[in-house]
């Protein structure tokens, strides 16, 4: 009797030591999983951000409506104090509609553009939204016009055609600050 105890104490021992190797792999593999997600997300940020860098400052420079002086400031778009300038334009760009998207304000609050990210034979999907406002010269939203404009890209997994949540506990956020140059 002595003998079977200790050996169903053994297989006790030796399974839960199994257990928690098995338990401590699955864990490295999804940490594994998560930060190459996170660099893609990075990568797709990164991307976006050039995009939206490439464009004029303003709509006002496009139309070249600036005189590269102080006063080109009220000639800048402007909607309000709550949204700095008109959302939900369709990026052609992006995919996210016809919309030209010509300067950066225009990328403000945008519909979410899904964003392929190619690797071999699989593709991971990314929703991308984008956030711009005015900032002052201490980089703080300022609610009205500046010569500077934050860009905010948001960058989160998605899996079209599934019911998996995100991956990402968090999404990666990339900003950056634009000036007008004189």
């Amino acid at each position: 009797m002595p003998q079977t105890l200790l050996a169903f104490v053994a297989i006790m021992l030796v399974t839960t030591y199994t257990l928690n190797v098995q338990q401590q792999y699955v864990f490295n593999q999804q940490r594994d999983v998560t930060r190459e997600i996170e660099e893609m997300a990075g990568s797709v940020a990164l991307e976006v951000m050039e995009v939206i860098r490439a464009r004029p400052f303003d709509q006002a420079v496009v139309d070249g409506a600036v005189t590269g002086t102080l006063e080109d400031l009220d000639l800048f778009s402007f909607v309000n104090a709550t949204d700095h300038f008109t959302p939900g334009q369709g990026c052609s760009v992006f995919g996210a509609g016809v919309d030209l998207c010509d300067d950066i304000d225009d990328f403000h609050k945008m519909q979410t553009a899904l964003i392929p990210f190619a690797m071999g034979v699989d593709t991971v999907y990314f929703n991308v939204d984008v956030e711009v406002y005015y900032v002052d010269e201490n980089l703080e939203r300022f609610d009205g016009r500046t010569f500077s404009k934050a860009v905010t890209v948001t960058v989160e997994d998605t899996w079209p055609g599934s019911d998996l949540e995100p991956y990402l506990a968090q999404p990666v956020q990339l900003s950056r600050i634009f000036s007008y140059e004189f």
